[in-house]
Protein backbone atom coordinates (compact mmCIF):
# COMPACT_ATOMS: atom_id res chain seq x y z
CA UNK A 1 0.00 0.00 0.00
CA UNK A 2 2.87 2.34 0.84
CA UNK A 3 4.39 1.66 -2.57
CA UNK A 4 1.12 2.56 -4.29
CA UNK A 5 0.96 5.91 -2.47
CA UNK A 6 4.55 6.72 -3.43
CA UNK A 7 3.91 5.82 -7.08
CA UNK A 8 0.74 7.96 -7.16
CA UNK A 9 2.66 10.87 -5.61
CA UNK A 10 5.33 10.77 -8.33
CA UNK A 11 2.70 10.49 -11.08
CA UNK A 12 0.94 13.61 -9.77
CA UNK A 13 4.24 15.51 -9.55
CA UNK A 14 5.16 14.48 -13.12
CA UNK A 15 1.73 15.43 -14.48
CA UNK A 16 1.84 18.83 -12.78
CA UNK A 17 5.37 19.51 -14.05
CA UNK A 18 4.45 18.46 -17.58
CA UNK A 19 1.35 20.65 -17.53
CA UNK A 20 3.28 23.64 -16.22
CA UNK A 21 6.02 23.08 -18.80
CA UNK A 22 3.49 23.08 -21.63
CA UNK A 23 1.90 26.28 -20.32
CA UNK A 24 5.25 28.02 -20.13
CA UNK A 25 6.15 26.99 -23.67
CA UNK A 26 3.03 28.53 -25.12
CA UNK A 27 3.17 31.66 -22.94
CA UNK A 28 0.28 30.73 -20.68
CA UNK A 29 0.27 32.07 -17.14
CA UNK A 30 -2.41 32.97 -14.62
CA UNK A 31 -1.88 36.66 -15.40
CA UNK A 32 -2.71 36.49 -19.09
CA UNK A 33 -5.91 34.44 -19.11
CA UNK A 34 -8.33 36.38 -21.25
CA UNK A 35 -10.18 36.07 -24.52
CA UNK A 36 -7.41 37.82 -26.44
CA UNK A 37 -4.78 35.96 -28.39
CA UNK A 38 -1.55 35.48 -26.48
CA UNK A 39 0.45 37.72 -28.79
CA UNK A 40 -2.06 40.52 -28.30
CA UNK A 41 -1.99 40.12 -24.53
CA UNK A 42 1.66 41.15 -24.53
CA UNK A 43 0.68 44.46 -26.15
CA UNK A 44 -2.00 45.30 -23.56
CA UNK A 45 -1.21 47.84 -20.87
CA UNK A 46 -2.66 46.51 -17.65
CA UNK A 47 -2.55 49.99 -16.08
CA UNK A 48 -4.82 51.36 -18.79
CA UNK A 49 -8.49 50.40 -18.57
CA UNK A 50 -9.09 51.10 -22.26
CA UNK A 51 -8.29 48.38 -24.78
CA UNK A 52 -6.80 49.36 -28.15
CA UNK A 53 -8.64 48.42 -31.33
CA UNK A 54 -5.87 46.10 -32.50
CA UNK A 55 -6.29 44.02 -29.36
CA UNK A 56 -9.94 43.19 -29.91
CA UNK A 57 -10.91 39.54 -30.10
CA UNK A 58 -10.35 38.16 -33.60
CA UNK A 59 -9.32 34.54 -33.09
CA UNK A 60 -6.04 34.73 -34.95
CA UNK A 61 -2.63 36.29 -34.42
CA UNK A 62 -2.11 36.92 -38.13
CA UNK A 63 -4.71 35.91 -40.66
CA UNK A 64 -2.37 36.16 -43.62
CA UNK A 65 0.09 33.66 -42.15
CA UNK A 66 -0.57 29.95 -42.04
CA UNK A 67 0.25 28.13 -38.83
CA UNK A 68 3.03 25.59 -38.66
CA UNK A 69 0.87 22.60 -37.78
CA UNK A 70 3.95 20.43 -37.44
CA UNK A 71 5.04 22.38 -34.37
CA UNK A 72 2.49 21.85 -31.57
CA UNK A 73 4.00 24.64 -29.48
CA UNK A 74 3.55 27.26 -32.21
CA UNK A 75 0.22 25.76 -33.18
CA UNK A 76 -1.35 26.05 -29.74
CA UNK A 77 0.35 29.32 -28.82
CA UNK A 78 -1.69 31.14 -31.44
CA UNK A 79 -5.12 29.84 -30.52
CA UNK A 80 -7.54 31.77 -28.37
CA UNK A 81 -7.82 30.82 -24.72
CA UNK A 82 -10.94 31.61 -22.75
CA UNK A 83 -10.91 32.64 -19.10
CA UNK A 84 -10.28 29.49 -17.03
CA UNK A 85 -11.60 27.45 -19.94
CA UNK A 86 -11.96 23.72 -19.41
CA UNK A 87 -12.52 22.92 -23.08
CA UNK A 88 -9.76 23.94 -25.48
CA UNK A 89 -9.44 22.48 -28.95
CA UNK A 90 -7.60 23.01 -32.20
CA UNK A 91 -10.84 23.95 -33.95
CA UNK A 92 -10.25 27.55 -32.82
CA UNK A 93 -7.25 27.82 -35.14
CA UNK A 94 -8.87 26.34 -38.23
CA UNK A 95 -6.23 23.63 -38.49
CA UNK A 96 -7.97 20.77 -36.75
CA UNK A 97 -6.86 17.81 -38.86
CA UNK A 98 -8.99 14.85 -39.88
CA UNK A 99 -8.13 11.17 -39.61
CA UNK A 100 -6.50 10.11 -42.90
CA UNK A 101 -7.60 7.01 -44.75
CA UNK A 102 -5.33 3.96 -44.67
CA UNK A 103 -3.55 3.18 -47.90
CA UNK A 104 -5.41 0.76 -50.16
CA UNK A 105 -3.79 -0.74 -53.23
CA UNK A 106 -5.99 -1.17 -56.27
CA UNK A 107 -4.64 -4.70 -56.66
CA UNK A 108 -6.00 -5.64 -53.22
CA UNK A 109 -9.61 -4.75 -54.03
CA UNK A 110 -11.55 -7.91 -54.83
CA UNK A 111 -14.98 -6.36 -55.11
CA UNK A 112 -16.40 -2.82 -55.27
CA UNK A 113 -19.77 -1.18 -55.66
CA UNK A 114 -20.83 2.46 -55.66
CA UNK A 115 -24.11 3.44 -54.06
CA UNK A 116 -25.93 6.76 -53.80
CA UNK A 117 -27.62 7.49 -50.49
CA UNK A 118 -30.36 10.00 -49.80
CA UNK A 119 -30.05 11.91 -46.50
CA UNK A 120 -33.47 13.40 -45.80
CA UNK A 121 -32.88 16.31 -43.41
CA UNK A 122 -36.52 16.26 -42.30
CA UNK A 123 -35.71 13.15 -40.26
CA UNK A 124 -34.85 13.78 -36.62
CA UNK A 125 -31.54 11.94 -36.80
CA UNK A 126 -30.38 14.29 -39.58
CA UNK A 127 -31.39 17.54 -37.88
CA UNK A 128 -27.78 18.36 -36.89
CA UNK A 129 -27.09 18.81 -40.63
CA UNK A 130 -30.05 21.15 -41.09
CA UNK A 131 -30.11 23.41 -38.05
CA UNK A 132 -29.67 26.20 -37.18
CA UNK A 133 -31.40 27.86 -40.12
CA UNK A 134 -32.28 31.15 -38.41
CA UNK A 135 -28.69 32.09 -37.61
CA UNK A 136 -27.40 34.54 -40.19
CA UNK A 137 -23.73 35.28 -40.84
CA UNK A 138 -23.80 38.76 -42.30
CA UNK A 139 -20.02 38.93 -42.14
CA UNK A 140 -19.86 36.44 -45.00
CA UNK A 141 -21.56 38.80 -47.45
CA UNK A 142 -19.57 38.82 -50.67
CA UNK A 143 -18.36 41.77 -52.67
CA UNK A 144 -18.66 41.95 -56.46
CA UNK A 145 -15.34 40.12 -56.90
CA UNK A 146 -16.33 37.35 -54.51
CA UNK A 147 -14.15 38.32 -51.56
CA UNK A 148 -15.71 38.33 -48.09
CA UNK A 149 -16.59 41.64 -46.48
CA UNK A 150 -16.24 42.39 -42.80
CA UNK A 151 -14.94 38.96 -41.83
CA UNK A 152 -11.56 37.43 -41.21
CA UNK A 153 -10.63 35.21 -44.14
CA UNK A 154 -9.61 32.22 -42.02
CA UNK A 155 -12.93 32.22 -40.20
CA UNK A 156 -14.53 30.81 -43.33
CA UNK A 157 -12.56 27.59 -43.00
CA UNK A 158 -12.66 27.50 -39.20
CA UNK A 159 -15.68 26.97 -37.01
CA UNK A 160 -14.53 29.38 -34.26
CA UNK A 161 -17.25 27.70 -32.20
CA UNK A 162 -19.87 29.07 -34.58
CA UNK A 163 -23.19 27.31 -35.07
CA UNK A 164 -23.50 26.71 -38.79
CA UNK A 165 -25.47 24.14 -40.72
CA UNK A 166 -23.90 21.99 -43.41
CA UNK A 167 -25.25 24.04 -46.32
CA UNK A 168 -23.93 27.30 -44.85
CA UNK A 169 -20.48 25.76 -44.41
CA UNK A 170 -20.32 24.52 -48.00
CA UNK A 171 -21.84 27.69 -49.48
CA UNK A 172 -19.40 30.00 -47.68
CA UNK A 173 -16.39 27.99 -48.84
CA UNK A 174 -17.62 27.58 -52.44
CA UNK A 175 -18.31 31.30 -52.93
CA UNK A 176 -15.27 32.76 -51.13
CA UNK A 177 -12.21 33.39 -53.28
CA UNK A 178 -8.82 32.33 -51.99
CA UNK A 179 -6.47 35.26 -52.76
CA UNK A 180 -3.48 32.94 -53.15
CA UNK A 181 -5.08 30.87 -55.92
CA UNK A 182 -7.80 33.10 -57.34
CA UNK A 183 -10.27 30.25 -57.00
CA UNK A 184 -12.91 29.40 -54.37
CA UNK A 185 -11.74 27.71 -51.19
CA UNK A 186 -13.35 24.48 -52.41
CA UNK A 187 -14.23 23.55 -55.97
CA UNK A 188 -17.65 22.47 -57.18
CA UNK A 189 -18.58 20.09 -59.97
CA UNK A 190 -21.54 18.84 -61.94
CA UNK A 191 -23.38 15.94 -60.38
CA UNK A 192 -21.54 13.35 -62.49
CA UNK A 193 -18.16 14.81 -61.42
CA UNK A 194 -17.04 15.21 -65.03
CA UNK A 195 -16.55 18.98 -65.07
CA UNK A 196 -15.37 21.55 -62.55
CA UNK A 197 -17.31 24.81 -62.45
CA UNK A 198 -15.48 28.06 -63.14
CA UNK A 199 -15.52 31.08 -60.85
CA UNK A 200 -18.02 33.03 -62.93
CA UNK A 201 -20.44 30.09 -62.73
CA UNK A 202 -20.40 29.76 -58.95
CA UNK A 203 -19.45 33.05 -57.30
CA UNK A 204 -22.51 35.34 -57.25
CA UNK A 205 -22.57 38.99 -58.25
CA UNK A 206 -25.92 40.19 -56.99
CA UNK A 207 -25.14 43.84 -57.68
CA UNK A 208 -24.81 43.17 -61.40
CA UNK A 209 -27.69 40.72 -61.63
CA UNK A 210 -25.91 37.36 -61.43
CA UNK A 211 -27.00 34.85 -58.79
CA UNK A 212 -24.54 32.07 -59.61
CA UNK A 213 -25.10 28.35 -59.26
CA UNK A 214 -26.19 28.75 -55.64
CA UNK A 215 -28.74 31.49 -56.31
CA UNK A 216 -31.86 32.22 -58.30
CA UNK A 217 -33.68 34.96 -60.14
CA UNK A 218 -37.12 35.96 -58.97
CA UNK A 219 -39.65 38.33 -60.50
CA UNK A 220 -41.51 40.40 -57.92
CA UNK A 221 -44.74 42.20 -58.67
CA UNK A 222 -44.88 45.98 -58.22
CA UNK A 223 -46.75 47.64 -55.41
CA UNK A 224 -49.42 48.96 -57.77
CA UNK A 225 -51.14 47.19 -60.64
CA UNK A 226 -49.53 49.44 -63.25
CA UNK A 227 -45.98 49.05 -61.96
CA UNK A 228 -43.48 46.94 -63.87
CA UNK A 229 -42.29 43.75 -62.17
CA UNK A 230 -39.10 43.99 -60.16
CA UNK A 231 -36.29 41.50 -60.82
CA UNK A 232 -34.33 40.37 -57.76
CA UNK A 233 -31.48 37.91 -57.22
CA UNK A 234 -30.91 35.95 -54.04
CA UNK A 235 -28.98 32.88 -52.82
CA UNK A 236 -30.71 29.69 -51.81
CA UNK A 237 -31.10 29.40 -48.06
CA UNK A 238 -30.64 26.43 -45.76
CA UNK A 239 -34.40 26.29 -45.35
CA UNK A 240 -34.66 25.44 -49.07
CA UNK A 241 -32.66 22.22 -48.63
CA UNK A 242 -34.75 19.07 -48.95
CA UNK A 243 -32.11 16.35 -48.81
CA UNK A 244 -28.49 15.52 -49.61
CA UNK A 245 -27.23 12.92 -52.05
CA UNK A 246 -23.97 11.30 -51.01
CA UNK A 247 -22.04 8.89 -53.23
CA UNK A 248 -20.26 6.14 -51.38
CA UNK A 249 -17.87 3.54 -52.77
CA UNK A 250 -17.95 0.22 -50.93
CA UNK A 251 -15.11 -2.25 -51.50
CA UNK A 252 -13.48 -5.33 -49.99
CA UNK A 253 -9.76 -5.03 -49.23
CA UNK A 254 -8.20 -8.50 -49.15
CA UNK A 255 -5.00 -7.25 -47.53
CA UNK A 256 -6.83 -6.02 -44.46
CA UNK A 257 -9.66 -8.54 -44.84
CA UNK A 258 -12.14 -5.74 -44.42
CA UNK A 259 -15.16 -4.31 -46.16
CA UNK A 260 -14.40 -0.60 -46.28
CA UNK A 261 -15.93 2.49 -47.84
CA UNK A 262 -14.99 5.93 -49.16
CA UNK A 263 -17.24 8.93 -49.63
CA UNK A 264 -16.93 10.30 -53.15
CA UNK A 265 -19.19 13.34 -53.35
CA UNK A 266 -22.08 15.14 -51.69
CA UNK A 267 -24.82 17.17 -53.37
CA UNK A 268 -27.49 19.36 -51.84
CA UNK A 269 -30.96 19.12 -53.40
CA UNK A 270 -33.29 22.06 -52.86
CA UNK A 271 -36.86 22.97 -53.67
CA UNK A 272 -36.58 25.68 -56.30
CA UNK A 273 -38.91 28.59 -56.99
CA UNK A 274 -41.14 26.38 -59.14
CA UNK A 275 -41.49 23.90 -56.23
CA UNK A 276 -39.42 21.24 -57.99
CA UNK A 277 -36.33 19.39 -56.71
CA UNK A 278 -33.10 20.86 -58.05
CA UNK A 279 -29.55 19.62 -57.49
CA UNK A 280 -27.00 22.27 -56.57
CA UNK A 281 -23.31 21.95 -57.49
CA UNK A 282 -21.58 18.82 -56.21
CA UNK A 283 -18.67 18.81 -53.75
CA UNK A 284 -15.83 16.31 -53.99
CA UNK A 285 -15.78 14.82 -50.50
CA UNK A 286 -12.00 14.35 -50.05
CA UNK A 287 -11.58 18.04 -50.87
CA UNK A 288 -13.96 19.25 -48.15
CA UNK A 289 -12.79 16.96 -45.33
CA UNK A 290 -10.54 19.63 -43.85
CA UNK A 291 -13.41 22.10 -44.00
CA UNK A 292 -15.83 19.70 -42.32
CA UNK A 293 -13.33 18.71 -39.63
CA UNK A 294 -13.16 22.32 -38.41
CA UNK A 295 -16.90 22.73 -37.88
CA UNK A 296 -18.74 20.98 -35.10
CA UNK A 297 -22.05 19.14 -35.05
CA UNK A 298 -24.37 20.04 -32.21
CA UNK A 299 -25.51 16.74 -30.62
CA UNK A 300 -29.20 15.99 -30.39
CA UNK A 301 -28.92 15.28 -26.66
CA UNK A 302 -27.45 18.75 -26.06
CA UNK A 303 -24.25 17.41 -24.46
CA UNK A 304 -21.53 19.87 -25.50
CA UNK A 305 -18.83 17.47 -24.30
CA UNK A 306 -19.85 15.06 -27.08
CA UNK A 307 -19.60 17.48 -29.98
CA UNK A 308 -17.95 15.93 -33.01
CA UNK A 309 -16.98 17.41 -36.35
CA UNK A 310 -19.07 17.10 -39.48
CA UNK A 311 -16.36 14.84 -40.90
CA UNK A 312 -16.65 12.50 -37.90
CA UNK A 313 -20.44 12.64 -38.14
CA UNK A 314 -20.34 11.26 -41.67
CA UNK A 315 -17.63 8.67 -41.09
CA UNK A 316 -19.35 7.35 -38.00
CA UNK A 317 -22.47 7.03 -40.13
CA UNK A 318 -24.47 8.90 -37.51
CA UNK A 319 -26.99 10.01 -40.13
CA UNK A 320 -30.09 8.21 -41.38
CA UNK A 321 -30.26 7.44 -45.09
CA UNK A 322 -31.65 5.11 -47.71
CA UNK A 323 -30.07 3.89 -50.93
CA UNK A 324 -31.54 5.41 -54.09
CA UNK A 325 -29.08 3.99 -56.63
CA UNK A 326 -26.42 1.33 -57.05
CA UNK A 327 -24.04 0.81 -59.92
CA UNK A 328 -25.84 -1.16 -62.62
CA UNK A 329 -25.58 -1.83 -66.32
CA UNK A 330 -28.57 0.41 -67.07
CA UNK A 331 -27.22 3.33 -64.99
CA UNK A 332 -30.67 3.93 -63.55
CA UNK A 333 -31.99 4.90 -60.15
CA UNK A 334 -34.29 2.73 -58.09
CA UNK A 335 -37.26 5.02 -58.68
CA UNK A 336 -36.86 4.48 -62.42
CA UNK A 337 -37.83 0.82 -62.23
CA UNK A 338 -39.93 0.68 -59.05
CA UNK A 339 -42.94 3.02 -58.90
CA UNK A 340 -43.99 3.22 -55.25
CA UNK A 341 -42.05 4.64 -52.30
CA UNK A 342 -42.45 1.45 -50.27
CA UNK A 343 -40.95 -0.67 -53.04
CA UNK A 344 -38.05 1.76 -53.37
CA UNK A 345 -37.30 1.61 -49.65
CA UNK A 346 -37.43 -2.19 -49.65
CA UNK A 347 -35.12 -2.30 -52.67
CA UNK A 348 -32.64 -0.06 -50.85
CA UNK A 349 -32.74 -2.39 -47.84
CA UNK A 350 -32.19 -5.36 -50.16
CA UNK A 351 -29.03 -3.72 -51.52
CA UNK A 352 -27.78 -3.08 -47.98
CA UNK A 353 -28.39 -6.72 -47.08
CA UNK A 354 -26.62 -7.84 -50.26
CA UNK A 355 -23.52 -5.87 -49.26
CA UNK A 356 -23.65 -7.26 -45.72
CA UNK A 357 -23.97 -10.83 -46.99
CA UNK A 358 -21.03 -10.35 -49.32
CA UNK A 359 -18.86 -9.35 -46.37
CA UNK A 360 -20.09 -12.34 -44.39
CA UNK A 361 -19.40 -14.71 -47.30
CA UNK A 362 -15.85 -13.41 -47.62
CA UNK A 363 -15.20 -14.17 -43.96
CA UNK A 364 -16.75 -17.62 -44.26
CA UNK A 365 -14.66 -18.35 -47.29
Amino acid sequence: MKQIYITSFFICIFSFSFSQENREKRGWSDANQSTYSIEQQKKLNTDDISIPDEALFNGFKNNSRKLNTGDPTEHRAQSVWSDNSSIVSDEKTGYHSYIPYPYVSEDDILWAKRVTKKIDIRMLQNHPLYFPIDVTHTGYKLSSNGSPLGVKFNEVISGIDARKNLYQILYDAATTIDPSTGRPLVSTYNISMTRRYENDEVVPDFENGFAGAFGYRVELAGEDDGDEPFIAYAPYEASDILYYLIDEEVFFDKKRSKLDYRYVSITAVIIDESNEPKALPTFYFPEIRHLLSNHKIFPLNGNMAQRISFDEFFHRKAFASNIVKETNVYDRRIDQYLPTSLEQLLEGERIKEQIRRYESDMWNY
